[in-house]
């Protein structure tokens, strides 16, 4: 008997061990369109706030300009990736799954102002993107609306939601990706781009890396880190790395 328990409790533990390595937050990405337009990206304002309890809240205003002749109706998305949870069901549904997600919940679109329901997408597929993935399987959730914009005209988009589970205490990293697609205008260039990130967890912020530019730690509160970034005509691709200590 004392076999067959210290057999099956060691069993239990190794499938703990292997469901906590395949399952695992990557990245979570910046806002797409599914094909090329001729829309221009005049402004984006991305707040990123780490909260003492370890909960990281995104926010992205953007405004666009459609430089067309036509109007422009498309579906405007973001992207989260994980390595691939093993579940008894599969669900590929495009179902609003706000307060179902094991690391993102609370999303919220609003078009010009007026709250708009997403929907979501669910594919799966082998590659290494990410220096910190566990094997090459990848879980790709999409979450989109669609907004059209009238030639000559601007459109704003808000978007905001909360990550929990990133683990970035122990990666030491959070990653915000601009890759994939480049369907704006000029390679997804924006002519202004103003970044705030907010720390208020234990875990101080390192350095921020992306593509070069130089984070301006403009804090003034030692329990709540605040760094800045301010450029223009910044091409939007890569990815943003958040290095704590």
């Amino acid at each position: 008997m004392f076999k067959k328990i210290l057999i099956l409790t060691t069993f239990f533990l190794f499938s703990v061990i292997i469901f906590t390595q395949n399952s695992k937050f990557l990245a979570v990405g910046n806002v797409k369109i599914v094909r090329q337009e001729p829309l221009a990206i005049k402004r984006e304002d991305l707040n990123i706030t780490i909260e003492k309890d370890n909960t990281i809240k995104v926010e992205s205003f953007y405004t666009f300009e459609n430089v067309g002749n036509y109007n422009v109706k498309s579906t405007f998305l973001f992207w989260m990736d994980s390595n691939i949870e093993k579940v008894e069901k599969e669900d590929f549904s495009n179902k609003n799954t706000n307060n179902r997600g094991k690391y993102i919940n609370n999303i919220k679109f609003f078009s010009d102002y007026k709250k708009s329901q997403n929907l979501r997408a669910v594919i799966k597929f082998d590659e290494n993107i990410y220096k910190n993935q566990n094997g090459e399987d990848i879980q790709r959730e999409w979450f989109a609306i669609s907004k059209t914009i009238e030639p000559n005209k601007e459109g704003k988009l808000y978007l905001s939601y909360d990550l929990k589970n990133t683990d970035f205490l122990r990666t030491k990293n959070f990653t915000y990706s601009f890759d994939l697609v480049n369907n704006f205008l000029n390679k997804n260039k924006v002519e202004i781009f103003y970044v705030n990130i907010y720390n208020k967890s234990l875990k101080k912020i390192k350095s921020i890396d992306y593509k070069g530019y130089e984070f301006k730690n403009i804090s003034t509160n030692k329990n709540k880190e605040h760094f800045e970034l301010l450029a223009g005509s910044v091409n939007l691709d890569d990815k943003m790395v958040i290095y704590f200590y």
